[in-house]
């Protein structure tokens, strides 16, 4: 609860003190901006007397201009120097303070941009540039009414770096002005301003310059520093003053509340640890006591009952952990039967012999049955060039979709290895018709592995599914050892099975006599005639099944 309410209490103080801050910045950016804007404006209405005069002559009263210019330059002490341009960009006359006065037909400026953006715009102002290296200076002309020419006026900015250099916020905050082009105008350090400092590739710069919203008020500065940050636009020039305060005097308010909440945190945590503990001396002992008992049940020992007498909830709970562990012992004796013969057998079979409740039917005996024996074509090559994972995903396809199969028609999986499967029928369990179920049974996987085929070899994988049947007497039993037992079929029906598979072709299903003769009511085949076997004596007549006929 401590650790929530500080957070909180974080949370809000850090959304309102920099609410707070960027609000103060702002405010000072746009006093700043419109102090600015009203210097620039106070000296573009000075000039705009000066338009007023009648278009030059050659006997133009040149003394009276020169008086009102003299006149100006001591009501507005930022202006520094006065020429007054011609409509043809003449220069006609030149007042300064800081040159010799001159009039007469001095410079051509007919291609300068303050004589001709000054008759586009009515008002032109011009880069920043620096007198001597001391003083940011620049250019503002006006064209005239009446066709009387340009007035252009040279004017000192140490006002506006004035303006600039004594905005103070906090303690470390600071504002600076930058032109439209992102070079820094006017600054505190006034050597920044000397180097002529290009502040466009800071991110709050930039997007100023872009005409985009300010993102996120958090900021790097040109040192690098993280700096709380906001501007105010100067419309007339394009200019924008800038104000920003370091990250860490902004947020010190929050970092003592952190401090705060710390401390109560780790006070909490004593408390909270000493009340344990005193609470611990009275539930250790039942709490072992119960964590012995899980852990005799997890190693199998459900015989040895937990005794606690607590007269509360701990009491209860071992009563219940010994109705468990009974509990337990009765189903994992039936579970632990029912997995053994899932092991081998199909889990309907295994279903039936458990509710029997004998495995008499697992001992070894003699009994005709139905032998399926099928894998894959081509997958020896497949598995030695493709990747492990590819030839897994292809092997759980594969398994998934036998599997359900013969699950369906009642066989029994003897083994599995790699591609290769063997299913019985007629065993465990006796059915009447164990050839026809086989042979169903293999033309259902033909059909699906067929549909397989199709996205397997979209994928580059030449394979496919071969399948051998036969049918007669095998010895049938369990066979292993304690911890593994398999059920197995010994005898010549299981390799006869396996030697038809291996002659198969792909997409064929070839059948014994035996398995013809019981089968052939219900299948079209083709007789391949006598086939040499290994390990067989006799040749043996094989058929592959073409259709299996409706009933």
């Amino acid at each position: 609860m401590v650790l929530v309410g500080g957070l909180i209490d974080l949370y809000f103080s850090y959304s309102a003190n920099k609410a707070g801050i960027i609000r103060l910045q702002q405010e000072t950016a746009a006093s700043a901006a419109a102090r600015i804007d009203n210097f620039f404006s106070e000296i573009i209405g000075q000039l705009g007397w000066l338009t007023l005069d009648a278009p030059w002559t050659d006997d133009a009263d040149t003394e009276q201009r020169r008086k009102d210019a003299l006149k100006l330059l001591r009501q507005v002490p930022a202006i520094t120097e006065i020429s007054e341009l011609d409509i043809a960009g003449r220069e006609r006359l030149r007042i300064s303070r800081l040159m010799m006065d001159k009039s007469g037909g001095l410079a051509d400026y007919s291609a300068d941009p303050k004589f001709t953006q000054a008759l586009r715009q009515k008002v032109y102002f011009g880069p920043v540039y620096y007198r001597r290296e001391s003083e940011p200076y620049m250019v503002v002309s006006m064209a005239g009414l009446r066709r009387s020419g340009v007035v252009v006026a040279e004017v000192n900015l140490k006002f506006i770096w004035d303006v600039v250099s004594r905005i103070r916020i906090g303690e470390a905050g600071h504002a600076y002005l930058i032109d439209s082009g992102g070079q820094l105008v006017a600054h505190p350090d006034i050597s920044l301003v000397l180097r002529k400092t290009r502040l466009s590739g800071l991110t709050q710069v930039r997007d100023a310059l872009g005409g985009e919203q300010l993102g996120d008020a958090v900021a790097r500065d040109a040192a690098g520093r993280r700096v709380l940050t906001s501007y105010a636009p100067i419309a007339q020039q394009g200019w924008f003053v800038f104000t920003e305060l370091p990250l860490d005097e902004a947020f010190a308010p929050l970092y003592a509340s952190l401090w705060r909440t710390a401390i109560l945190l780790l006070a909490g945590l004593i408390v909270a640890l000493v009340v344990s503990l005193l609470l611990a001396r009275r539930l250790v002992g039942p709490i072992r006591a119960l964590q012995q008992q899980a852990s005799r049940i997890g190693q199998g020992d459900f015989d040895t009952p937990i005794d606690i007498h607590t007269n509360d909830e701990i009491e209860l709970l071992g009563e219940q952990i010994n109705s468990m562990a009974t509990d337990l012992r009765e189903t994992l004796s039936k579970a632990d039967r029912l997995g053994r013969l899932k092991r081998f057998l199909s889990p309907q079979i295994a279903e039936i012999i458990e509710s029997s409740g004998g495995e008499e039917v697992l001992e070894s005996h003699r009994r005709e049955i139905a032998v399926v024996f099928c894998d894959l074509r081509g997958f020896t090559p497949f598995a030695d060039s493709a990747e492990p994972e590819e030839v897994m995903g292809v092997l759980k396809e594969y398994h998934a979709a036998l599997g359900e199969l013969i699950y369906f028609f009642g066989g029994t999986l003897e083994r599995f290895v790699g591609d290769g499967l063997m299913v019985l029928f007629n065993d465990p369990l006796p059915c009447p018709d164990p050839a026809i179920r086989a042979v169903r049974m293999a033309d259902a996987m033909r059909t699906r592995i067929a549909e397989l085929k199709q996205e397997w070899q979209q994928k580059g994988h030449a394979l496919d599914f071969g399948v051998g049947i036969a049918q007669g007497f095998a010895t049938l039993g369990r066979i292993g050892f304690e911890g593994r037992f398999d059920y197995a079929a010994i005898g010549n029906v299981p390799n006869l099975a396996s030697r038809l598979c291996d002659l198969a072709r792909g997409g064929q299903i070839l059948i014994d006599q035996k398995v013809y003769a019981n089968v052939r009511a219900i299948v079209e085949v083709e007789p391949l005639g006598d086939a040499s076997l290994k390990g067989l004596l006799r040749s043996v007549p094989v058929y592959s099944i073409l259709n299996i006929l409706e009933e």
